[in-house]
């Protein structure tokens, strides 16, 4: 089956898009004002349905439609993401740290993702839905924290974030170096094969002296509204 070309911000982007946020702000707006035992119960359907994602996501890929295995570990910067709203979604007391980085990592490369996918086809080619799916629910698991239980991250909270990326960032350097193509987590290896900012930069392993401190650029813009707020609450 031939399947049209994705098209950024194309009619069926800003539907899909529409959609995503609607579902992102709407499912927590529907648990706030509700008794403590249904605010769990809904942070028990986010953390269900993002483990749901994580288990399904591989065995799909692998199994129906042969993808290579080494691709499909869970260590894109979007699992490291799910990971930690799971634990900090479900565990009580759990470290603030997991939610900051989730909230960082959430905000600046799951939006990136569903504005700028990684996609070469459109809808209804089998790549499409899988993946606005799982990084919607990153955003709807951020934003149920935001919401629901009324967290947020600060200032102070941006550094350890960065040290906690780095270090993960070389670890996962490391495992693209050894498993070899066609691995490209974090995409430190290549460019995402859809447009990108990452086609302004250097070509690979280039890319990385501008990569990075975008990243950490992009970090601050996340925290940008906080700032803000804090700002005027102090006039």
């Amino acid at each position: 089956m031939d399947y049209l070309p994705f098209q950024i911000f194309g009619t069926q982007h800003l539907v899909t898009l529409l959609i995503c946020l609607i579902v992102i702000l709407g499912f927590p707006k529907f648990f706030h004002n509700t008794s403590d035992d249904n605010k769990v119960f809904g942070a028990k359907i986010v953390a269900g349905l993002i483990t749901l994602h994580l288990i399904t996501q591989p065995i799909y890929d692998i199994l129906l439609f042969n993808l290579p295995w080494q691709d499909e570990l869970p260590l894109h910067m979007c699992d490291f993401s799910s990971f930690a709203l799971i634990i900090f979604l479900l565990k009580e007391n759990a470290p603030k740290l997991l939610f900051h980085c989730a909230y960082f990592w959430g905000i600046c490369g799951a939006t990136m993702a569903l504005v700028t996918p990684d996609l070469v086809h459109g809808f209804p080619h089998r790549e499409y839905t899988p993946f606005f799916f799982g990084h919607s629910l990153i955003l709807l698991g951020v934003f149920y924290v935001l919401i629901v239980k009324q967290d947020r991250p600060y200032l102070a909270d941006i550094p350890k974030v960065i040290v906690t990326t780095s270090v993960l960032l070389m670890g996962v350097y490391m495992v693209n170096i050894l498993l070899g193509p066609p691995t490209n987590f974090w995409f430190l290896v290549d460019r995402p094969d859809g447009g990108s900012l990452m086609d302004y930069f250097p070509d690979p392993p280039m890319h990385l002296i501008g990569v990075i401190p975008l990243g950490i650029f992009l970090f601050y813009v996340a925290y940008l509204p906080y700032w803000i707020k804090d700002l005027i609450s102090k006039e």
